[in-house]
């Protein structure tokens, strides 16, 4: 009996003494997120969601919209001052339908170094903008959430894919 327990003694301690933590190496500078969105972006898809169909299981929950209007003449340009912080925006529709009220004006964002939401405003106009990822800026595609609402209830989404020119 003692030896078995000399024997669990030993590996315990060779257990421990083998077990290090790894070192994992540093992953570089965090990415900031504000002046990746800034710059002149293409609109190169269109994708319409139908809300209540994905609520409700209907297996026809979207649909890629990109050919039926001229949507790839929008273009949003999306400017930062010296420091890197949101100042202006412009947005040219060209024939296509309008993603926002408004034409330009200033950019803002709800929270600097992570970001969920883009707020166009001109004078007391105001519209937002979601944004859809962070990790498809980095391969210079910006993702856009707008939502249609009827009586406060979200019943149609559209999710714009930009492309930075």
């Amino acid at each position: 009996m003692k030896r078995i327990q000399y024997i669990l003694f030993a590996i315990c301690i060779f257990s421990i003494w083998s077990c290090k933590p790894e070192e994992f190496p540093p992953i570089g500078e965090p990415q900031n997120v504000v002046k990746s969105i800034q710059g002149t972006w293409g609109l190169t898809k269109v994708t319409q969601i139908d809300q209540d169909a994905t609520t409700k299981g209907f297996p026809y929950k979207q649909i890629d919209i990109t050919s039926v209007y001229p949507y790839t003449d929008l273009v949003i340009a999306f400017m930062g001052d010296a420091q890197g912080n949101p100042s202006t925006f412009t947005i040219t529709s060209g024939n296509s339908p309008k993603i926002a009220d408004l034409t330009s004006g200033n950019w803002t964002v709800d929270d600097v170094k992570v970001p969920t939401t883009i707020s166009l405003k001109n004078g007391t106009v105001t519209n937002s903008l979601s944004i859809g990822s962070y990790v498809s800026l980095k391969s210079g595609k910006l993702l856009i959430k707008r939502d249609k609402k009827l009586n406060g209830k979200v019943i149609l989404s559209y999710q714009y894919e930009f492309t930075k020119k």
